[in-house]
């Protein structure tokens, strides 16, 4: 029998229900609302991830704290730094497997990784996919939410 991690308090989940709206308010406020969609998309990769992190690498906790910093410093939210940044973030170092198989979070969201079973995860001297690759990902996945939005 596989035991599941626990699951997260109630107040970190509070939190990340709370931090999903406030990423969209910051990026309207950072003048990009566009990037919205984007990164809920990109966090739904990582859904489920949060039980086996330390609440301070949290995945939405986190990119709410950099977009944050951001606007604290009444920094547009140019798309190349943005995504440079966002493929930076703890959460991205974090890995996982199951039996042999390793989990690519471009391929394959962690809770369908998952299965329900309980897998290894662990913290990484290097992100994966490295940071080159996930801030041309997060960019791309810019430029055609921008597409689509023209397109009407």
């Amino acid at each position: 029998m596989n035991d599941l991690p626990p699951p997260i308090p109630p107040h970190q989940q509070e939190a990340r229900t709370r931090a999903v709206m406030t990423i969209g308010h910051f990026l309207e406020g950072l003048g990009e609302p566009r990037w919205r969609n984007v990164l809920l998309c990109w966090l739904g990769r990582y859904d489920g991830l949060e039980a086996y992190l330390y609440p301070e690498d949290d995945p939405v906790l986190t990119v709410r704290d950099l977009l944050a910093h951001y606007v604290d410093a009444l920094r547009p939210a140019d798309p190349a730094q943005l995504a440079a940044d966002l493929a930076t973030l703890p959460f991205c170092r974090y890995r996982a497997k199951r039996d042999d198989e390793k989990w690519k979070p471009l391929v394959e969201t962690f809770s369908s990784f998952c299965r329900g079973t309980t897998v290894e995860v662990w913290e990484s001297e290097r992100p994966s996919p490295p940071p080159e690759v996930l801030q041309k990902w997060l960019l791309a996945q810019f430029c055609a939410a921008q597409i689509r939005n023209l397109r009407g």
